[in-house]
């Protein structure tokens, strides 16, 4: 079941109704909901959904061109996958989505970035010359907040100026969160949410079903549940590697 989100939603359906090119960037910490948000957004109609993979440039290239060429764009007719990206990206065009916006996704794009830096110069050379005169509407999601922020969005990087829509989601407002709890007493809820906060993934490791106290111990205390390990989960994604320079520890 989906919950909340609708500030998110009315922000995409309003970036999805207005006439000819849009370049959204979605963008926020990890677990705050961003794919669910998007998949949600997506529903009814045609698109291209693609997840980035901590892959290599090449296999991910292949992966995406897949994603187009099921779409029985006319490159389908002669070829397996394209050879570069810029080819790639300029198919979008080609989407067969008659009178509706050709709508494409790519979550977690840094992962698409990080072993082909070149690829926010391609797309905006793109969007530049053809794909913003058209109906289209390609949205940007990422984890990395630090990427999005200073090495996408930034003054000076490809990117910058050309997003027509930039969308921080944060964490799910405390009326919100609670609706994951329907049957808990007003005073569990807060409690929940002292513990849980607003992030979606959290909340919904809760059983409803269960009381407050079976859920702390067997969804927070048990070791192997998904929240006992999550702070250093969060602290291996969200930090880098530190290494020895000189005597002393500086950050890659």
């Amino acid at each position: 079941m989906f919950i909340g989100r609708e500030a998110e939603l009315q922000f995409l359906e309003s970036q999805y109704r207005l006439t000819g090119g849009k370049l959204v960037v979605l963008y926020g910490r990890r677990r705050v909901g961003k794919t669910e948000t998007l998949r949600q957004f997506c529903k009814g109609k045609p698109h291209v959904y693609f997840a980035c993979q901590e892959s290599p440039d090449r296999m991910q290239l292949r992966a995406f061109s897949q994603k187009l060429l099921k779409e029985k764009i006319q490159a389908s007719a002669y070829i397996q996958e394209f050879d570069e990206w810029e080819k790639a990206f300029r198919a979008i065009l080609e989407l067969p989505y008659k009178d509706q916006k050709k709508l494409v996704v790519i979550d977690e794009f840094p992962y698409m970035c990080r072993n082909n830096p070149g690829i926010p110069s391609i797309l905006q050379n793109l969007w530049d010359e053809v794909l913003k005169d058209f109906d289209v509407m390609i949205v940007l999601c990422g984890s990395a907040m630090s990427f999005i922020e200073k090495d996408l969005l930034a003054e000076k990087n490809p990117l910058y100026g050309r997003a027509t829509g930039i969308y921080k989601m944060t964490e799910m407002g405390f009326y919100d969160a609670i609706r994951f709890f329907p049957d808990y007493s007003n005073e569990d809820k807060i409690l929940a949410y002292s513990i849980l906060g607003g992030v979606p993934h959290y909340l919904r490791q809760f059983d409803s079903n269960l009381s407050l106290t079976k859920n702390i111990k067997q969804n927070i205390l048990m070791k192997g549940c998904t929240l006992y390990s999550e702070v250093d989960f969060l602290l291996k994604q969200e930090l880098r590697e530190t290494a020895v320079c000189d005597g002393q520890y500086t950050v890659k």
